[in-house]
C-alpha cells in the first residue's frame, strides 16, 4: 500500500512593478445582453485599452468576478470593471454554515464560520468540501468521502495518486484511483457507484459538462468526455487538455498551446514568445490572467478570447 503523501500547496507570485499600458490590438468584441424579469440589461463590451490604462504599474491582478477585478499597484489598491473604470470594493457575504477543515489533537475535522466544531476531529487528514462532499483519510491512509452532515457516504478504500491527494467532486462526479499499480482511474457518483464504464490513465475534474482524460495503453486516446463517459472532443496524441471555463479551455503539447471552444475548434494559438503558458489559462467573464515572457518577463496582464493581450508594461518595454 502506498503511503499517504500530504502535500501543502502554496501559491506565490513574484511581481515586478511596471508603469505603462500594454499591448492591445483589434476592435473590442460587441456587447451582449441578458433578460432579467422582463428587463433587458445591456452588457458593455470589454475595453482592453481602458483596462490597460487602469493596470499601468500594477504588481498584482485578480481574475474578474461579477464584473470586477482587484488591482494592486504598489501602495495603491483598487477595483476595476471590464471597461477599466475604478469601482467600489464589492460586498462579500460569508456563509456562517460553510465548513472549513480544522486540525486539533493530531486529527482533522470541520468547523463552521463561527469556529464551532461540526464534524469531530477524527481523521488522519481531510480535504475541503467541494460539491457537498469532502475527502477524508483513515489511519491506514485510504480515502473516502463524507457529506456535510459528517456521514461517511463512500468508505475509505481509495489510494491517493503519487504526489497529490485524491480528487474532489465536481458536477456530481469524481475520479478515483481503482488500480494503484498502474494509477488508473474511474469516475464515481455521490453514492460511490461507478458512473460509467472505463478506466483512464489521466483524470480531470468535470467543468461545464466536460472532463479532460486519457485512456491507458500505447494506442491511448485523449480528449474530453461528457457525463456519460463518451469522448466528445478527441485531441491528437501527445496533447493534453485543461479544465473548461467560460466556454473555452487550454490544450498544450510541449511549447505549443491553443485555446479551444466546446466543439474542439482551435480559436487561436498562444504566442509563447509573449506569455508564459506553463500554468492553466483560466477564463472568467471573457478574460484570463496571463504572465509575460521575454521582453514582457513576469508582467501581469489580461487576454481576451481572440488572443489579444494587455500587459502592464514598463516604459522600456514598448509595444511589439
Amino acid at each position: 500500500m502506498k503511503k499517504l503523501m500530504l502535500l501543502a500547496v502554496c501559491a506565490m507570485a513574484i511581481m515586478m512593478s511596471c508603469n505603462k499600458k500594454g499591448q492591445t490590438a483589434g476592435a473590442a468584441a460587441p456587447g451582449d445582453s441578458t433578460v432579467t424579469d422582463s428587463v433587458v440589461v445591456e452588457k458593455k463590451a470589454i475595453d482592453l485599452e481602458g483596462i490597460a490604462k487602469a493596470i499601468e504599474g500594477a504588481t498584482y491582478l485578480t481574475k474578474f468576478e461579477n464584473g470586477v477585478a482587484f488591482v494592486n499597484r504598489g501602495e495603491e489598491k483598487y477595483y476595476i470593471d471590464l471597461q477599466g473604470n475604478r469601482v467600489e470594493q464589492p460586498h462579500e457575504e460569508t456563509d456562517p454554515n460553510e465548513l472549513e477543515v480544522s486540525f486539533e489533537n493530531d486529527k482533522y475535522g470541520y468547523v463552521d464560520g463561527t469556529g464551532k466544531v461540526v464534524i469531530p476531529h477524527q481523521y488522519s487528514f481531510a480535504c475541503s468540501f467541494s460539491d457537498g462532499m469532502a475527502a477524508v483519510y483513515d489511519d491506514k491512509g485510504y480515502a473516502g468521502y463524507i457529506n456535510t452532515k459528517g456521514e461517511l457516504v463512500i468508505p475509505c478504500k481509495y489510494e491517493s495518486p503519487a504526489e497529490r491527494n485524491v480528487n474532489d467532486f465536481h458536477e456530481g462526479l469524481c475520479a478515483v484511483m481503482v488500480d494503484g499499480e498502474h494509477e488508473w482511474f474511474s469516475y464515481i457518483d455521490k453514492t460511490g457507484k461507478q458512473a460509467f464504464p472505463g478506466v483512464f490513465s489521466r483524470d480531470g475534474d468535470f467543468s461545464e459538462g466536460l472532463a479532460a482524460v486519457a485512456t491507458p495503453g500505447a494506442d491511448y486516446k485523449n480528449g474530453y468526455i461528457d457525463h456519460s463517459g463518451k469522448m466528445v472532443i478527441t485531441l491528437p496524441q501527445g496533447w493534453w487538455g485543461r479544465k473548461f471555463g467560460d466556454g473555452v479551455a487550454q490544450i498544450s503539447q510541449m511549447d505549443s498551446c491553443f485555446i479551444i471552444d466546446k466543439t474542439g475548434s482551435r480559436l487561436f494559438q498562444i504566442d509563447n514568445e509573449v506569455m508564459y503558458s506553463g500554468n492553466d489559462i483560466e477564463y472568467s467573464e471573457g478574460l484570463a490572467i496571463v504572465f509575460g515572457k521575454g521582453k514582457y518577463e513576469k508582467k501581469w496582464g489580461y487576454m481576451d478570447k481572440t488572443g489579444r493581450i494587455t500587459f502592464c508594461l514598463a516604459e522600456e518595454n514598448a509595444e511589439r
